[in-house]
């Protein structure tokens, strides 16, 4: 057998085998998070959120041209996709130098089979692990960023069999170069320096362990050289002296030319190194180059010049961490919750930094997830642990064959792991689960696996002792590893992986836009409901009429200029009364809650059918409520943020003439005490001069709101048009995890508000029948599970409206689920729909008083002195005593 034809044959097999399943997996258009604002980025060539991605924007945008697809959002999509798979083969190709480091070149087709097939299943095992799968099917920087860090350990890989030949240098150089680009996608990809460090010393010179330690010093030197050296400081040194910046590099030139002279190998690589470090890094002069450009959709932090790019660089925006102590150091009231989980802060670092927030993900790899919502650990069943004990089994058999590169390795995974986890000082709790950082480590795990697994081949092969019987071993081996391992992984993680007919994000953003009139100003808060409708505006052309107002960047200056100044795609401006100076000085400021605030009201800003009543107020009047809440050298501090400023100045200065809308997903505090004049259209709550209801918060506009939900459409409208996408939602072989299901209980909901509208007056009773009849159809509950106390919501609808069946029907699988809630959460009893009151009252709805009471007495139990239980008890027996 031909040991290199059958080598590449199996890497390509192992691209093409990733790839397949990747593009049967894939999103087919954007997903949540910062893929809509990447897509939508790579399509304007925007700027998008601190420290940028130049260089995966460019990438990205040349995908965005290929006919590959309909649908710019897939093709953002295929270059994650294609570039894992690239990573997996690359994966391949590292475990097969590995094994052969210590073993040589295959000569024999028993030697063929364990090397190869080792290195197959190990790279396979990577490929279809759970956070490099979900990476490897959306358009994030992580596929791209993994492939890189896989190149530049294949590189190093090549150059330590070539060291010894004439021009090995040349690929440490282009390992230089690789480097210099991947700071323009993510800088997990530059923590390849301290691994290639390492690996010069170990292969160039003798070990001492004294020689190891300098070599150690020497490696971090070079790693703050690029970072924050090159990254961060050399950019201040332009901006601060232009001439030394100028003469450093001028230095760096003449060092290469020196070492030409000289003959000075190590000099010559180390200076060539920098030059093209700071090569691949000049993709940021793209940065500075787009963010001059008028009226760019995308335009974050506007860095068109140095002093700007440095902020942006900085990520400034975010503010300052600690980076060794203290380990707990957030004063926002989410992480003070918790701060006292931990006795201490190393009690912190290790629980929650090391063990939570790395090794669970590590675990969740190779032994197995326990589900997908936030939080949840690990489940042994689902690989049996298999790969972590092969794996495990891969780092003693490496460092028994090849201390030195098992020892350069150990030392690669435990930066791209735990040191990346440390450096982060992630606070408790986080946003979201943060496991696609440590790829990288996770990569270096799975090359353990094919050693481990080419370290049972060897281990049986020396006891065994018969050469006749090795290639049957080494078959049986791969063989068995190929379906306990990746085979088996693929089995687990498929369905989780799946995103194929997964319209979700899309259909959430349009949902959102649609929600709005023409030309409105939509007042949004976080990530999902903003960055994908920035991606259906700019890549899709949906309503771009809207201008979107995402309040968390609107405490920056820059962001709120772009929102004064910038008519993207033509629209009009937000209209502010701040002139561009007080833009950038507004700062937070104390704040009297009883100051009343008004705006004027034309009679033209009413209704048509309002418009003719006498004694319209011409005036709006309300009290906006402090956001800023701390205690300051023995007094109370009440304070408003910059967002609360510009809104109640876009207010002043909109004068009603554009409808001014708050997404759904904005929550109460954000509303500047205007709450009460919001009435909910669908996705979006209109603002009014007067209230819309009697009772607070719940107003709805019920012609609109059934036009959205009831009268829904598979064919989105770049212009307004009513009539919201529900797609796939009923499909069973989709997978939503935790934030989807979420989103879905807010169309539930809206489907429940309408329902309930609708069941308050007797001649609408037929409508909301249908209303509930067409959430059942859109969204299923046998397809998306329905919490039990939206099911209650809805039981009751259907007991107003006197449908008994259907009542009875939903009652019994109330009563199971909240049950259960009790039984795991048995102190739940502040919410207002808590399972004890569901239960109470559903019991005394159907006239089972003997089980209300039961309940009833486990609150007591809990609650003795409670004189509401006690009261409730008396009137539950009465009415026992009436029956």
């Amino acid at each position: 057998m031909d040991f290199k034809l059958v080598n590449k044959i199996i890497a390509w097999f192992v691209f093409i085998f990733a790839s397949v399943i990747y593009v049967m997996t894939v999103q087919p258009t954007l997903s949540f998070w910062d893929c809509g604002e990447f897509i939508a980025c790579a399509y304007t060539l925007g700027v998008p959120h601190p420290p940028g991605a130049p260089f995966f924007i460019l990438v990205g945008k040349i995908f965005t041209m290929l006919p590959i697809s309909s649908d710019i959002g897939l093709r953002m999509n295929y270059l994650s996709v294609f570039s894992s798979s690239g990573c997996v083969a690359l994966v391949y190709l590292v475990i097969v130098k590995l094994i052969n480091n210590w073993r040589g070149i295959p000569k024999s087709a028993y030697d063929i089979i364990l090397v190869c097939g080792s290195a197959a299943v190990g790279a396979l095992a990577y490929a279809f692990s759970d956070s490099f799968w979900f990476s490897a099917t959306e358009a994030e920087v992580y596929g791209f960023g993994t492939f890189l860090i896989g190149v530049c350990l294949f590189l190093l890989m090549v150059w330590w069999e070539k060291a010894d030949e004439a021009g090995s240098d040349k690929y440490l150089l282009m390992l230089a170069y690789v480097i210099g680009l991947s700071l323009g996608i993510h800088l997990i990809v530059v923590q390849c320096i301290l691994i290639a460090g390492l690996m010069f010393y170990f292969r160039r010179y003798d070990y001492t362990p004294k020689g190891l330690l300098i070599a150690f010093g020497i490696t971090a030197v070079s790693f703050f050289v690029v970072y924050p050296g090159i990254v961060k400081k050399y950019p201040a040194l332009i901006q601060m002296s232009g001439i030394f910046a100028l003469i450093l590099f001028a230095g760096v030139i003449f060092g290469i030319y020196h070492s030409i002279r000289t003959k000075n190998s190590l000099l010559n690589i180390v200076c060539v190194s920098l030059f093209l470090i700071v090569l691949g890094y000049s993709t940021y002069i793209g940065v500075v180059l787009r963010a001059n450009v008028d009226n760019l959709p995308i335009n974050e932090n506007k860095p068109d010049n140095i002093e700007t790019l440095l902020s942006y660089l900085n990520r400034e925006q975010y503010g300052q961490q600690p980076l060794f102590f203290p380990r707990r150091y957030s004063q926002e009231p989410q992480h003070e919750r918790t701060r006292q989980l931990y006795s201490s802060d190393m009690d912190f670092m290790w629980r929650y930094q090391i063990n939570e927030m790395f090794n669970r993900y590590l675990f969740w790899q190779f032994i197995g997830r326990e589900g997908y919502d936030q939080g949840d650990g690990v489940d042994f069943s689902k690989f049996f642990a298999i790969p972590f004990i092969l794996g495990m089994f891969g780092v003693f058999y490496h460092f028994r064959k090849d201390w030195k590169l098992a020892l350069v390795f150990l030392f690669g995974f435990l930066v791209l792991g735990v040191i990346t986890a440390l450096y982060q000082n992630q606070q408790d709790p986080q946003p979201r689960e943060r496991d696609y950082f440590y790829v990288g480590a996770y990569m270096i795990f799975a090359m353990w696996i094919g050693l481990g697994i080419a370290g049972i081949i060897e281990s049986v092969n020396e006891f065994m002792k018969k050469q006749s019987a090795f290639k049957a071993v080494a078959s049986g081996v791969v063989a068995a590893s190929f379906l306990l391992v990746p085979v088996n992984m693929l089995r687990v993680n498929y369905e989780y992986q799946n995103r194929h007919e997964n319209y979700f994000p899309y259909d959430y953003a349009y949902n959102i836009l649609q929600s709005c009139e023409k030309d409105a100003i939509l007042i949004t808060n976080g990530d999902n409901d903003t960055f994908p409708l920035w991606c259906l505006q700019a890549v899709y052309g949906v309503r771009q009429d809207v201008r979107i107002v995402n309040l968390s960047l609107a405490q920056t200056d820059w962001y709120n200029l772009e929102l004064k100044n910038g008519r993207p795609y033509g629209s009009l401006p937000v209209p502010m009364t701040y002139s561009d100076e007080q833009l950038r000085k507004l700062q937070p400021v104390e704040w009297d809650e009883n100051k009343v605030f008004s705006i004027d009201i034309p009679k033209t800003a009413y209704p048509d059918s309002m418009q003719n009543k006498p004694d319209l107020p011409t005036k709006l009047n309300f009290r906006v409520p402090a956001t800023i809440r701390q205690q300051y050298q023995g007094r109370n501090i009440t304070a408003v943020k910059v967002n609360d400023l510009l809104l109640i100045d876009i207010l002043r200065a909109n004068k009603w003439e554009r409808p001014i809308y708050f997404s759904v997903t904005v929550t109460d505090e954000n509303y500047i005490g205007l709450g009460d004049y919001l009435v909910l259209n669908g996705m979006a709550q209109k603002l009014l001069p007067y209230k819309p209801s009697d009772v607070p918060g719940m107003a709805i506009d019920e012609k609109t709101m059934y036009e959205n939900l009831i009268q829904s459409t598979n064919t989105p409208s770049k212009e307004p048009k009513y009539g919201f996408m529900f797609r796939s939602l009923d499909n069973p072989d989709v997978f939503y995890d935790q934030n989807h299901r979420r989103s879905v209980e807010t169309y539930r909901t809206l489907f429940l508000r309408l329902a309930n509208s609708y069941a308050s007056d007797s001649t609408k009773f037929n409508l909301a029948k249908e209303t509930l009849d067409k959430m059942n159809t859109a969204i299923p509950s046998s397809v998306i599970p329905m919490d039990y106390r939206l099911k209650y919501e809805m039981a009751n609808i259907y007991s107003r409206i006197g449908d008994k069946a259907k009542f009875d029907e939903l009652t019994s699988q109330i009563e199971t689920d909240a049950l259960k809630d009790i039984e795991q959460n048995p102190t739940n009893v502040q919410s207002f729909y808590n399972p004890y009151r569901v239960l109470i009252d559903i019991y005394e709805t159907q006239g089972q008083y003997q089980k209300a009471l039961d309940i009833l007495g486990r609150l007591q139990m809990m609650n003795p002195n409670d004189p509401n239980v006690q009261q409730k008890m008396n009137l539950i027996r009465s009415k026992m005593q009436n029956q």
